[in-house]
């Protein structure tokens, strides 16, 4: 028997750290265990915690961003070893639909992630499939190298923008995952970009990362466009302002999650053949691409971290992670 460790919605808002004894479940060939060392809380996980998301609902256990270490490999896996220290991709994919024949695992349907309709990885102790491991440098802190997961989805959303659109870009929202697009931007090559965010710290970070400018909602000038705009809240408001202040013939990406339908400006967009585009989560190139810039130090956490909690202060941790001015917060578990 072994002691596992983990985090559990028990109830609607209610959260707990639950330690039990328990025998670990065999390995499958194409298998790895693994040990989390910390996750980071997301928004969606707060969004679950509170009774709002649509599929995934307490009681279960939370977790889609982890650092850990493989502690047992499969028969058949030779892409990790003992001891690597791996991101978890959290798409747990058929790998036998269209999409994920052609790669594409973030559009397998219907979506199986870790802490919504997959087990959550909020565990001491967890088995997933070797090809979702992303080994990464062991001189990277495990503390930075959990911060993959939001960062792969920053990537993932760039990438969705044709180069023309990246010489102008405006950001609508700087919380975790717009910073970390300012940054994804900066890193790939965007020119100039501009954020609107009503947070005064969040908009200096935002400068600090590489935006020309950080400014709070109602400060654009009228006539301002972009070649390209990036919404980051999918709320009507923003989708509205990101419709009209792209150029004619430039790119809006949604990369917010919103809450229901939401209409869009379709003469103008129509018209001036304004494209609008998606961007859900991250297909596997985006980890290794992303673990690379947080191993060389081209994308910073350091002040994207604002809080580590130890496991048994779970309840803690979500709260904090619940006020305005936390950005990630991180669980750790036990050294």
């Amino acid at each position: 028997m072994n002691k596992i460790t983990r985090v559990v919605f028990t109830d609607i808002g209610k959260v707990t750290t639950e330690h039990n004894e328990t025998e670990l479940p065999p390995l499958k060939a194409h298998e790895v265990r693994i040990a989390p060392a910390f996750f980071g809380i997301c928004g969606s996980d707060l969004h679950v915690l509170a009774g709002g998301h649509p599929f995934a609902k307490p009681p279960l256990v939370p977790g889609h961003e982890i650092a850990a270490v493989v502690t047992e490999i499969g028969a058949d896996v030779d892409r990790v070893s003992v001891g690597d220290h791996v991101v978890v991709d959290p798409i747990m994919a058929c790998m036998e639909c269209r999409a994920c024949k052609a790669g594409r695992f973030n559009l397998c349907e219907p979506p199986q992630v870790a802490g919504f309709r997959a087990a959550g990885f909020a565990r001491s102790s967890h088995v997933v499939p070797a090809r979702n491991c992303h080994v990464a440098p062991q001189s990277l802190p495990m503390n930075v190298l959990a911060f993959a997961e939001p960062a792969a989805c920053a990537r993932h959303c760039v990438n969705r923008l044709p180069k023309s659109a990246l010489e102008e870009v405006l950001v609508i929202g700087a919380g975790t995952i717009g910073l970390s697009i300012v940054q994804a931007l900066r890193i790939m090559g965007a020119g100039v970009i501009t954020v609107v965010e009503p947070d005064a710290h969040k908009r200096e970070l935002a400068v600090k990362f590489g935006a020309l400018r950080a400014l709070a909602p109602g400060e654009l000038g009228a006539d301002e466009r972009f070649t390209g705009v990036i919404d980051v809240v999918a709320a009507q408001a923003t989708i509205n302002e990101a419709c009209t202040r792209v150029l004619a013939g430039g790119v809006v990406v949604c990369m917010g999650v919103p809450n229901g339908p939401r209409e869009i400006p379709l003469p103008s967009m129509q018209r001036f053949e304004r494209d609008l585009l998606n961007s859900g989560m991250y297909i596997p190139e985006d980890f290794d691409e992303v673990i690379a810039w947080l191993a060389d130090g081209r994308f910073d956490t350091r002040d994207l971290v604002t809080d580590v909690f130890p496991i048994d202060q779970a309840d803690k941790a979500f709260q904090r992670a619940k006020e305005p001015s936390s950005i990630k917060v991180l669980i750790q578990f036990d050294a």
